[in-house]
């Protein structure tokens, strides 16, 4: 009675194997899962579990059965094997385990196919995940350098939306990478896209090696931002909101450390603020890219620190490279007059006459109008250094005529002298 139960239940197994077969055969040579899908239904794998239980209570209840019985179930289930990967296409089969609660040694409840290859290039997955991992890590690197150049001084809005752009793509590409939440999350959103999972590799490596990419565009894109920021903090110079200009510049500065402009700027700032260390240092930087006004700037804040041979030397260098720097009229007044200067506080009188004469006739043929009464103070003490005393008075007299106190702290203070020497004129008379 047994033994008739097990044959039947053999047969009964062996009649949902052929179906299934013939089912998904039909297809062939093209079938793939996705079409066995569309031919194979829950009805006809559920005959096949139900008739493989009964098999397995059958040989649970005989003590004794043939090997030619074991052999064909033996048969049965390699035939089941074989077809796991159609068999899987059926959505409903995850479900059924919670329904009909199987037990675990029911194997062919819980059937899945044998992760094969399904293309040449799977067989490089291990390269693609590579490839993701290296990304990722470039991706972190790049973002917490460019999170620290936007983020110095405070954030503000720019920088905001920058940081915290790139954070979270990075932070979701590396969730979805890097963590066991993340990946099923990542899986779940391929498989609602129906991309087939042999390509699930290529696209997460795609997608990390885009990140990168994109950062790294960010990245190179800093100096064109930076000189953005040089824009903003000029116009709040101007404006005369100083505050914001240094912040401005700053953040210049630290997404472009090479802006030699904004360095100029800041150390122009600073000197309007007499932050007189701050300047030197800003425009040091800027004088090593030969910025002219830089170089000029600088002379004058080591003339104001007697520091007078540092200054001359730079300013011979500059004006011996004219052809090559190009200064503009008023800039290369302004460092004769500088050169000039240093020479009268070394006592070098001659030269300094020279050079400030030069710079004269400068103001004259260029037709400058700005600043230029220092020429004419310095030439002044120059020649009161010579024991010239009436072409000193005659300079004392166009220092104050040109002399614009509101803008030169220079002109403020030679003003000052030029008027005390004017009057000793008139007590003489």
């Amino acid at each position: 009675m047994t033994d008739s139960r097990l044959q039947q239940a053999i047969n009964r197994y062996q009649t949902a194997i052929e179906q299934l077969k013939t089912t998904i055969n039909t297809a062939k040579p093209t079938t793939t899962p996705e079409e066995a899908k569309k031919q194979l239904t829950p009805t006809q794998i559920l005959e096949v579990f139900t008739a493989r239980d009964e098999v397995q209570a059958a040989l649970t209840d005989t003590t004794q059965t043939s090997g030619e019985n074991l052999a064909v179930i033996a048969e049965l289930d390699k035939i089941l094997k074989d077809n796991a990967e159609a068999i899987a296409t059926i959505r409903e089969t995850a479900d059924w385990q919670t329904s009909f609660n199987p037990p675990k040694k029911a194997w062919w409840w819980s059937l899945q196919p044998e992760n094969k290859p399904h293309q040449f290039w799977d067989q490089f997955d291990w390269f693609w995940g590579a490839v993701s991992i290296s990304s990722l890590t470039i991706s972190l690197g790049l973002v917490g350098d460019i999170s620290s150049r936007f983020l110095t001084g405070g954030p503000d809005t720019l920088g905001a939306v920058a940081v915290s752009t790139q954070s979270i793509l990075t932070l979701l590409t590396a969730g979805g990478a890097l963590t066991l939440a993340g990946q099923e999350a990542y899986k779940r959103t391929l498989k609602r896209l129906k991309i087939p999972e042999r390509f699930w590799h290529e696209i997460s490596a795609a997608f990390s090696f885009l990140l990168v990419i994109g950062l790294l565009g960010l990245r190179l894109s800093l100096p064109q931002i930076a000189t953005q920021y040089n824009k903003w903090g000029f116009n709040n110079y101007k404006e005369g909101d100083w505050g914001s200009a240094e912040e401005n510049y700053q953040r210049a500065i630290k997404l472009n450390p090479d802006d030699t402009l904004a360095h100029f700027r800041l150390g122009l700032l600073y000197e309007e603020l007499q932050k007189l260390d701050l300047a030197r240092t800003e425009y040091q930087i800027a004088a090593q890219e030969n910025i002219p006004d830089a170089i000029n700037n600088l002379s004058r804040l080591y003339i104001l620190n007697k520091n007078y041979p540092a200054a001359a030397n730079l300013l011979l260098k500059t004006l011996a490279d004219e052809q090559k720097l190009k200064p503009s009229a008023e800039t290369k007044h302004a460092l004769l007059k500088n050169l000039g200067w240093a020479r009268l506080m070394q006592s070098h009188y001659p030269d300094a006459e020279a050079k400030l004469l030069e710079a004269i006739d400068l103001q004259q043929s260029a037709k400058l109008t700005k600043n230029i009464a220092a020429p004419h103070c310095l030439l002044a003490q120059v020649m009161e250094a010579q024991k010239d005393k009436k072409g000193a008075l005659k300079e004392w007299e166009t220092c104050i005529q040109y002399a614009d106190i509101a803008s030169s702290t220079d002109d403020d203070g030679w003003v000052i002298t030029a008027q005390k020497r004017l009057a000793e004129k008139e007590k003489k008379k």
